[in-house]
């Protein structure tokens, strides 16, 4: 399998750079406008999560609905230190395991077992993606809760974001989150389409699911979010897409979300 090279900050910053200042006003404009009471979120007990920041888990959720337009100008080739450093980033800086995940493709695009997080997530990722560094991370997600690890394609317009938090999110309260995030996202997005909200099963570990197509600076972005907990933390991983790519990359946005699977010490 051939490795893509490293997202740099220097590509991606000629790549979106010139909405990232607009992502922000439209990040702090959405956690300034909802309707969810921001200190109730903090310490929100409806449903039993007393104790739980529902402030930042909320920001999590939404740092990863606010994303750019399809650019136009293609990144770097990769050389043999980036491809070396693309192994070592996906993997947390620890050599890439063996997974029990079986590779295919769809359509033209090939998806890849991939295992990362030091071995406690497997799933597959598209060949063609690329590993965001950090500094492009903080551009592509200009908030402090940004994802742990992105994988992009050329132009950035979709993408695949891994979160393991610090937030604490115990696996009973899992439902309980649900209906917390459903009900921000339908008060922040009012004229967003939904496809999917609930719990699901995925390989015998509970994940709640948020699936709907939000409007961003110049397209709407298809958002599939799927959070649960391992170690007692909130495992956020995300796909999104702009609406003009959805028709080619939905399904294997479907293989890529029912491929996940969590080591269970």
């Amino acid at each position: 399998m051939s490795l893509k090279p490293v997202a740099t900050s220097d590509n991606v910053q000629r790549l979106i750079s010139p909405c990232a200042l607009s992502i922000r006003i439209q990040l702090r404009s959405r956690l300034k406008d909802t309707r969810i009471d921001r200190n109730s979120l903090r310490s929100y007990d409806r449903h039993g999560m007393k104790g739980t920041n529902m402030y930042r888990l909320a920001a999590i959720f939404l740092v990863c609905t606010v994303g750019c337009g399809e650019p136009s100008s293609p990144s770097t080739v990769s050389s043999v230190e980036d491809q070396k450093r693309d192994v070592l980033v996906a993997t947390g800086g620890h050599p890439r395991e063996e997974t029990r995940l079986a590779g295919t493709t769809i359509g033209d695009i090939e998806l890849n077992p991939t295992t990362v997080l030091n071995g406690k997530l497997s799933l597959l990722i598209p060949g063609q993606f690329s590993v965001m560094d950090d500094e492009a991370l903080r551009i592509k997600y200009p908030n402090e809760r940004r994802p742990t690890l992105a994988y992009t394609n050329e132009s950035g317009s979709v993408n695949v974001a891994i979160n393991h938090t610090k937030d604490r999110l115990p696996k009973t309260k899992i439902e309980a989150f649900h209906k917390q995030m459903d009900g921000m996202f339908r008060n922040l997005y009012p004229s967003a389409t939904w496809f999917e909200s609930g719990v699901i099963e995925i390989n015998g570990c509970n994940w709640l699911t948020l699936n709907l197509r939000t409007p961003a600076v110049d397209t709407e972005i298809r958002n599939i979010m799927v959070g649960t907990s391992v170690e007692g933390r909130l495992l956020l991983v995300s796909f999104n897409v702009t609406k003009e790519l959805e028709d080619e990359w939905l399904e294997p946005a479907e293989a890529i979300v029912n491929s996940l699977s969590i080591k269970i010490e």
